[in-house]
């Protein structure tokens, strides 16, 4: 089930070397046309095993089965290869995981805290390393096939990100870098970043629906083979539920298409494009004194008319040549995205309404081989181009109805021009050195149609070194310590209008950590500090964004986990992660901390795949989140308390083609800590001030899935002598 790769010895290249200065070039062109001859073959063969004909690496060592992947002391630009705390997902291990929404995904990892806010299809709040989560997860960088996700501009939040698009039937792997360590990745690198990658192709096909509390009903259809010129992976899914509290329904569709084709020169070529739309009610924030005293009820709507809508098309190629570490990619895309929200956060309804256009694209190549004949190296350089064509309103409404002049409108255009470079170099088989940087270029066009204004606007250039040492004394140990910026970019509507001298917001994190690797256990340990020149907060769209200045964030992760079980088909592991935070405001008294920061996640569970009778498999996983107390004002007088949620799924798989499971989610104390807001004061706030969105205290999803084969297995050949 799980994808091998071959770990080099430590000194060794993953590929064999291409001497850069060597005087050979013969011997090195007919390596690489070997290499481009046999590479159909190699993605076809990948495909037909059940995995994706993508280049990226095995698991991490941390996310599943213990496959061997590179490691931080091997030259490869693998993101496991990255002095950092890292982590892998991939296919098998998601289909694992209970997932009743996208946030599903993260929730187990380490460094992740992960809260549904109750209000429909609206992007989830994700938060690593300190970041507050009610942010809509905008200090981290999110990326699909290379296509930015992170809405810059945004009315609704900073740097808005919302991944409902995203199926996770449709996901190869979900890369995880821990802090702005990763060279690729510019505006909202400073949590960490998140690059996930899609299938290309399956031999199967499924059909599937499910369903559970709340009304909520999903039907799903998949159609992929891995036979003939061009492999397509298709999938179509509708999507209902009532939602918990009143008027938070949402309904949905999403179409994913891809097809890949191999050229003639062994590069793979993919078109994807994808449609998806979506209506949702919004029950809004109650109070958390109203309903600890019972004088309303957790499951009323605030406003039974909020509420809102979203549709989003997009077309992405991506491009790619040769192995892994000598490779040439690419990616152009274009994204519409027209959304609209009604809600109220006190003081009466608000539209609020984007529309935009995203074009863009990235390039970048790696080159293996050697300084001389002596020091392994490997090169890496790219560019990014990215435009966004933006048109913001804003305005308040009753039942919808606008009732006054709009606080927003403008029209803007936003460009964002980057190059980045990194540098691995081994002087010794046990030593790895990593260096680069990039630099980021924006371009503001402004035109407020409140004022009747133009305001151009370029940004100072935004510069963002990154280095790092990794140490494997031996093979079953890493040590590693880096040091990285990141940044986010200024919001026009909600940061740049009225202050235009502001600059990008920017952090300096350092890091150090170990990896213990041995054949059942494995542990990853990383302290880490992150200071930030200004913060900026804001406690829920709409909401004034206020400045409080340098703050630093500090803590540490711990992840273990050990392998019961490691055979080809049944494996059972059990996992613990804690990460362990505090984010404080410097000379900024009497406010003291940052909101909405718990200060531990911790996370204790199992997975498992086991075989039974007849070919028939039992999988799942079940774990245990403990989440700290988070300030919900800056002196830290007011917090929420902590709380623990209960998650597990069970899967059935029989020979046939058939899957049945079910899954639950369980709070078995407190539900009204996960979303808490403070619509008052950040300091001198009363506990009147707090407002909640109540989670359900079960949710449970079964359902029923069919695969049927779509690529007709050849038969083997038959050796004939005479």
């Amino acid at each position: 089930m799980y994808a091998q790769v071959v770990r080099a010895e430590p000194g060794t290249s993953l590929l064999p070397p291409v001497t850069i200065t060597s005087p050979d070039q013969a011997a090195k062109k007919r390596a690489q046309r070997s290499e481009r001859a046999t590479r159909p073959q190699r993605i076809r063969h990948s495909a037909q095993r059940g995995q994706s004909a993508s280049r990226q690496p095995a698991p991490s060592s941390l996310a599943g089965t213990p496959a061997a992947t590179p490691g931080r002391g091997d030259l490869s630009s693998s993101v496991t290869a990255l002095p950092a705390a890292t982590t892998v997902l991939d296919a098998p291990r998601i289909s694992q995981l209970p997932i009743a929404t996208y946030g599903d995904l993260f929730r187990s990892l380490p460094g992740f805290n992960v809260s549904n806010f109750g209000q429909g299809a609206i992007g989830y709040g994700l938060s690593l390393r300190g970041y507050t989560e009610a942010e809509h997860g905008r200090d981290i960088a999110y990326f699909i096939d290379g296509v930015p996700v992170n809405e810059v501009s945004s009315l609704h939040t900073p740097n808005y990100a919302d991944l409902n698009i995203v199926l996770p039937e449709s996901v190869k792997s979900i890369e995880i870098v821990r802090g702005p360590f990763a060279v690729e990745y510019g505006d909202s690198n400073l949590g960490g970043s998140v690059n996930i990658t899609t299938k290309t192709a399956e031999p199967f096909a499924n059909v599937g629906i499910s369903g559970g509390t709340q009304g909520t009903a999903r039907g799903l259809g998949t159609y992929s083979t891995t036979q003939g010129a061009w492999l397509p992976y298709i999938a179509l899914e509708g999507y209902r539920t009532d939602g918990y509290r009143d008027n938070s329904f949402i309904d949905r569709y999403n179409s994913f298409n891809k097809v890949t084709t191999t050229l003639p020169d062994g590069a793979t070529v993919s078109l994807r494009a994808q449609a998806y739309g979506t209506t949702f009610g919004a029950p809004g924030y109650a109070n958390r004194d109203a309903i600890e005293a019972g004088l309303i009820s957790e499951r009323s709507a605030t406003n039974p008319t909020d509420g809102g809508n979203k549709q989003l098309e997009n077309f992405v190629v991506n491009y790619a040549s040769g192995a892994q570490d000598q490779e040439l990619k690419g990616t152009l895309f274009v994204s519409h995205d027209y959304f609209n929200r009604y809600a109220d956060f006190g003081g009466g309804q608000r539209w609020q309404h984007d529309d935009r256009t995203m074009v863009g694209g990235r390039v970048s190549k790696v080159w293996t081989g050697a300084i001389g004949s002596d020091i392994p190296v490997q090169v890496l350089i790219g560019s990014n181009w990215r435009s966004d064509n933006i048109n913001a309103f804003q305005a308040p409404t009753t039942a919808r109805a606008v009732t006054g002049a709009p606080v927003v409108n403008l029209g803007l255009t936003e460009t964002n021009l980057a190059a980045f470079g990194q540098v691995q170099i081994k002087p010794l088989s046990w030593l790895k050195f990593t260096a680069g940087g990039r630099f980021d270029q924006f371009y503001y066009d402004i035109n407020d149609r409140i004022t009747l204004g133009g305001t151009p606007n370029i940004s100072n250039g935004i510069t963002s070194p990154k280095v790092g040492v990794a140490i494997t004394p031996v093979k079953w140990l890493e040590l590693f310590a880096n040091y990285g910026q990141g940044f986010r970019s200024i919001d026009v509507p909600l940061e740049l209008i009225g202050n235009p001298g502001i600059q990008p917001f920017k952090v300096v994190s350092r890091e150090g950590g170990l990896q213990f690797t041995f054949d059942r256990f494995r542990f990853l340990a990383s302290y880490w500090t992150t200071d930030s020149q200004n913060e900026s907060f804001q406690a829920a769209p709409g909401l004034p964004v206020t400045f409080l200045g340098k703050a630093r964030r500090d803590g540490y992760d711990l992840d273990g986990r050990f392998f019961a079980i490691q055979e080809p088909v049944n494996n059972i592991s059990l996992f613990a992660n804690v990460s362990h935070v505090r984010a404080r405001l410097l000379d900024a008294a009497p406010s003291f901390f940052v909101p909405n920061v718990p200060n531990y996640v911790a996370n204790v569970g199992v997975d498992f795949n086991v075989a039974t009778v007849n070919a028939q498999v039992l999988s799942g996983s079940a774990y245990v989140t403990f989440v700290g107390k988070k300030n919900l004002t800056q002196d830290g007088l007011i917090t929420t308390s902590p709380f623990s949620r209960v998650t597990g799924k069970l899967a059935y798989t029989w020979h046939e083609g058939w899957t049945a499971f079910t899954q639950a989610t369980w709070y078995p104390g407190d539900r009204l800590s996960e979303i808490a807001i403070n619509f008052g004061n950040p300091t001198g706030a009363s506990s009147a001030d707090i407002f909640v969105s109540a989670q359900p205290a079960v949710v449970v999803l079964a359902g029923l899935t069919y695969r049927f084969p779509t690529a007709v297995a050849s038969a083997p050949p038959t050796l004939v002598t005479k």
